[in-house]
């Protein structure tokens, strides 16, 4: 891949850490995500954010997001490897990093 047009848009993806496992969807507007952990129901459980991505490589970009009650996520998602890496900021001042698999759904 040497695009750097971000591939995601208008397409739906599988996070896959492992134990949590969520859907990511990126609306074709390339500016708003929806999310939601992978066992529920998409449409009822979703929850919208406004995100950016920023070109690292061919292949590699970094999303970042903040929610509403101050989780800040940050996505280096490589789409050659089909690799997810996040890193998760919470109110209460922990922080989580994640590794999983991207595969795409649709």
């Amino acid at each position: 891949m040497t695009d750097t047009a971000f591939p995601a848009t208008g397409h739906i993806y599988k996070a896959d850490y492992g134990d949590p496992v969520f859907r990511v969807a990126f609306d074709a507007d390339g500016k708003t995500l929806r999310w939601a952990p992978f066992a529920e129901d998409f449409e009822a459980a979703a929850t919208s954010e406004t995100y950016q991505a920023t070109y690292i490589r061919p292949g590699v970009f970094m999303v970042t997001w903040q929610e509403a009650d101050g989780v800040t996520v940050t996505h280096v998602e490589d789409f050659d490897n089909d690799t997810v890496h996040a890193a998760i900021a919470l109110p209460d001042r922990k922080f989580l990093t994640l590794t999983g698999s991207w595969t795409r759904l649709g």
